[in-house]
C-alpha cells in the first residue's frame, strides 16, 4: 500500500457510514498484513514467544512513513495522522484476528504498534496489563505477564512522541493467540465502527463476548449450614436488578454470561410478584411466608419470603434530583451515553413540574451543565442534555462532589433527594480507590442526599465499583441495556426507585434444630452480616421504596429427612424441640423510617403446616424457577441435574398475570441459555 492509497482510505474517517466501508477497510488490512508478512518472511524472522522474535525497530514498512509524519513538529498534522493512523492499524487487527490459527501468533511491527493511542491512559501499565489476561483462564497466560511487560517495553517511545508508556497492542502481539484475538477484537471494532459506520455484529462472530475488561467480584454461593451448629442467618435485604438485565443483554447476544456476574437475588427481585400490599403506612410493608417441596431435591423444602411495600397514593413528594452524567471517551457507544440521554428523557415525565433537576457531567474534569432547573421548564433541561458529547478521561470521583454539593445546596426537607449516577463505572481519574470512594459516599448519606446507579454499556463495564456506590449511598443499582429496560426502571417503577418507605431493612431467621437440620440461603452472598449486626443500629442495610417487593428463599431439610447433604452424628444428641415442634423457624425483620434513626422490628415464626393460598403458591413458584435458573447459569453445584428444560417448565407453569411481559420474556431466555449452553 502507497503513501497516496493510505491517504485515500483515511479521507474515508469523517464520510458518513456507508455499506461498502467494510469491504475497503478490510481490503486495505489485506494488502498492508501481506506487505509486513513478505518483509517478515524474507527476515526468516521466527513467531510466538520465542526470544527470535522479539519486536524491534529495524523493519522498513509503511508504518514508518506513519511514524515520521506523526513525529512531525506541526501539532495539527500529528494528531490528524495519528488519528488516522490508529484507526487503519486496528482495522488490521481485527482483520488478524479473524483470520485462520497461523496468523494468530503474528508479530506486530514497532512502529505500527506505537501509533495505537489507549482509551485509558490513565491506568498504569502493570493494570492495564493484569486488564488483559484476566478472564481468560489460563494459568499459563497469567504466567507469561512479565513477558508481556518485557516485550513491550522494546516500543516505548519519548515523552515528545507519545503520551503511551507501553502501547497496549505491543503487550497484546507478544500475548498467547487467545489474548491477542480478544484484544484485537476489542479495539478494531470500536476503531472500525468510528472509520466506516460499522456495526460490531458484522464484525464479531456469532456469540463473541467482550468480558476482558468487565469487572465483577466473584463470591462463591452460600454453603449448606447445620442447625445445630449456626441456627441463625442475618442478611440486608437487596433490591437491585443489575445483574438481570446484564445476563439478559448476554443471552441475547448468544453467550452465557459469566458466572461472576449472576446474582441469584438481583435476578429473582428483577420481577415484580403480587404479594398483599400493608393494610396501612403504619408499617410500610407486609411479610409473607410460603413454604414448598424443593422442586431440584426430594425431601427439601423452600422457605420463601416475599416483603411487599405500600404504594404511594395522592400527592408524591418534592424531588429533587441531580444527575450525574458520564460523558468520558468510553461512553462513545450507541448502548452508552446516547441511551442515557434517551433515560433521563423518560424520567422527566414521571417527575412533577415543581420538581427539580440539575444536571452534572465528568470527563477530565467535571462541571455543571445545567444548573438545578424546575422540570415545568422540560425544553430547557432537554436542550442541556442534547448538548453532551462523550470525550475525554474520567474524573469521576469530582463529579460525585460537585454533584452533591448541588445536591446539598438544594436540599428539600420531607422530600426526595437523590443523585442519580449513570455511567459504565470507569472510574479511574479523581477519586478512583473503591474504598476511598465508599467512605465518601457513606458520609454524605447521612445528610439525606442519596445515590442511586444506573449502569451502561458493556466491555468496559465496572459493576464492583457501582455496586459498592448504591449499596453505601442508600440507592439502587440498576442496569439499563435497551430503552425497554429505562422505561421498566425509571418510568415504570419510579417511585420504587426515587421514593424510599424504609431503610436499612434487615432480615434475620433463627431455624429450629428439632425440625431442621440443615439450611442453606440461595443468594444474598455480598449481603451477609454477622448476628450481632441485626440488632445495631448504626449497621447500614438495604433500603425499599414504594411498591418495591422482596424476595428471599431458604432451602432446607426437615429433620429426620435423608435429603441431607451431611452425614449423621454418632455422638451429637437429638435436640429438644422445646414445645415448637410446629415451627421450621422464626422470622424476624428490622427497618427505619426514611426520617428516623432509631429502627423497628416486625417477627412471626414460619409454620412447619402453613396452608398458602392459590395466588401466593404460583407467586413463589416463579420465583423458585427463576432462583432455578440463576444457579444454572452459576454452574448449578447443588441442583443434582436439575436442569433448563426444568426451569423452563416451572417458570411456563407459574406465569400468571404479566401485564408488562416481563416474565414472558423470561421465559424465552431460559430457552436461549439451553441454545447457548449446548454450544
Amino acid at each position: 500500500m502507497n503513501d497516496r492509497e493510505l491517504e485515500n482510505l483515511f479521507a474515508r474517517l469523517d464520510d458518513a457510514p456507508n455499506v461498502d466501508a467494510k469491504e475497503r477497510a478490510l481490503t486495505a488490512a489485506l494488502q498492508a498484513f501481506d506487505a509486513v508478512q513478505h518483509e517478515k518472511n524474507s527476515a526468516n524472522a521466527s513467531q510466538g514467544f520465542a526470544a527470535a522474535s522479539r519486536l524491534t525497530s529495524e523493519r522498513p514498512s509503511f508504518g514508518r512513513k506513519i511514524m515520521q509524519r506523526l513525529t512531525t513538529r506541526n501539532s495539527t498534522q500529528r494528531w490528524l495522522y495519528s488519528g488516522m493512523a490508529s484507526a487503519a492499524v486496528l482495522v488490521l487487527g481485527v482483520f488478524v484476528a479473524l483470520q485462520l490459527p497461523q496468523y494468530s501468533g503474528v508479530e506486530v511491527p514497532t512502529e505500527v504498534a506505537s501509533v495505537v493511542r489507549m482509551t485509558d491512559l490513565a491506568v498504569p501499565a502493570e493494570r492495564r496489563i493484569d486488564t488483559m489476561v484476566r478472564g481468560v483462564g489460563s494459568d499459563a497466560v497469567r504466567e507469561k505477564k512479565a513477558e508481556i511487560a518485557e516485550n513491550a517495553s522494546v516500543a516505548q517511545l519519548s515523552a515528545d512522541e507519545s503520551e503511551v508508556d507501553m502501547p497496549a497492542a505491543v503487550a497484546a502481539a507478544a500475548a498467547p493467540a487467545a489474548l491477542q484475538r480478544s484484544f484485537a477484537l476489542e479495539q478494531g471494532i470500536v476503531f472500525a465502527n468510528r472509520l466506516g459506520g460499522i456495526a460490531a455484529d458484522a464484525i464479531a462472530p456469532p456469540g463473541y463476548q467482550d468480558v476482558g475488561r468487565d469487572k465483577f467480584e466473584t463470591a462463591a454461593a452460600n454453603p449448606i449450614k447445620r442447625t445445630s451448629e449456626e441456627p441463625v442467618s442475618t442478611f440486608s435485604i437487596d433490591v437491585d436488578t443489575a445483574s438481570y438485565s446484564f445476563a439478559r443483554r448476554q443471552l441475547n447476544a448468544g453467550a452465557l454470561p459469566q458466572k461472576a456476574a449472576v446474582r441469584l437475588e438481583e435476578m429473582v427481585n428483577y420481577f415484580p410478584y403480587d404479594y398483599p400490599l400493608p393494610p396501612d403506612t403504619s408499617q410500610p410493608f407486609s411479610t409473607n411466608v410460603t413454604v414448598l417441596d424443593s422442586p431440584w431435591k426430594a425431601g427439601n423444602k423452600l422457605v420463601h419470603i416475599g416483603i411487599q411495600g405500600y404504594e404511594v397514593t395522592g400527592a408524591q413528594p418534592r424531588a429533587n434530583i441531580v444527575f450525574l452524567l458520564d460523558v468520558s471517551g468510553s461512553m462513545d457507544s450507541p448502548d452508552k451515553l446516547p441511551l442515557v440521554k434517551q433515560s433521563v428523557s423518560l424520567l422527566l415525565d414521571r417527575l412533577q413540574p415543581q420538581d427539580t433537576v440539575a444536571i452534572v457531567v465528568y470527563a477530565g474534569a467535571a462541571g455543571t451543565v445545567l444548573e438545578p432547573t424546575q422540570v415545568k421548564d422540560k425544553q430547557k433541561i432537554l436542550a442541556a442534555l442534547n448538548r453532551l458529547q462523550a470525550g475525554g478521561a474520567t474524573a469521576g470521583g469530582k463529579g460525585i462532589q460537585l454533584a452533591y454539593q448541588l445536591a446539598e445546596s438544594q436540599f428539600i426537607e420531607d422530600g426526595v433527594n437523590r443523585i442519580v449516577l449513570a455511567t459504565d463505572g470507569d472510574f479511574n481519574v479523581g477519586i478512583y480507590d473503591t474504598e476511598e470512594l465508599k467512605g465518601f459516599v457513606e458520609r454524605k448519606r447521612e445528610s439525606g442526599v442519596f445515590l442511586s446507579v444506573l449502569g451502561f454499556g458493556q466491555g468496559n463495564y465496572h459493576d464492583a465499583l457501582m455496586q459498592t456506590l448504591a449499596q453505601n449511598g442508600n440507592g439502587v443499582a440498576a442496569y439499563i441495556d435497551t430503552l425497554g429496560e429505562a422505561q421498566k426502571v425509571l418510568v415504570d417503577e419510579a417511585t420504587s426507585a426515587l421514593f424510599p418507605i424504609a431503610k436499612d431493612v434487615k432480615i434475620q431467621v433463627e431455624f429450629n434444630p428439632a425440625t431442621v437440620s440443615e439450611y442453606r440461603l440461595l443468594g444474598y452472598e455480598t449481603r451477609m452480616l454477622a448476628e450481632e449486626d441485626f440488632n445495631s443500629d448504626t449497621v447500614d442495610a438495604g433500603d425499599i421504596g414504594a411498591g418495591h417487593s422482596v424476595t428471599a428463599i431458604y432451602e432446607i431439610t426437615p429433620a429426620g429427612s435423608d435429603s441431607g447433604a451431611f452425614a449423621g452424628s454418632r455422638y451429637a444428641e437429638a435436640p429438644v424441640s422445646a414445645g415448637k415442634s410446629d415451627e421450621y423457624g422464626y422470622l424476624k425483620l428490622r427497618y427505619k423510617l426514611p426520617q428516623e434513626s432509631k429502627s423497628r422490628l416486625i417477627s412471626q415464626p414460619i409454620g412447619m403446616h402453613t396452608q398458602a393460598t392459590p395466588d401466593m403458591l404460583r407467586e413463589a413458584q416463579f420465583a423458585t424457577a427463576v432462583a432455578g435458573f440463576a444457579q444454572l447459569l452459576e454452574g448449578g453445584k447443588y441442583l443434582a441435574g436439575w436442569g433448563f428444560a426444568d426451569a423452563l417448565e416451572l417458570a411456563q407453569a407459574n406465569r400468571g398475570d404479566d401485564p408488562y411481559g416481563y416474565r414472558a420474556e423470561f421465559i424465552q431466555l431460559i430457552r436461549k441459555a439451553q441454545v447457548a449452553g449446548a454450544m
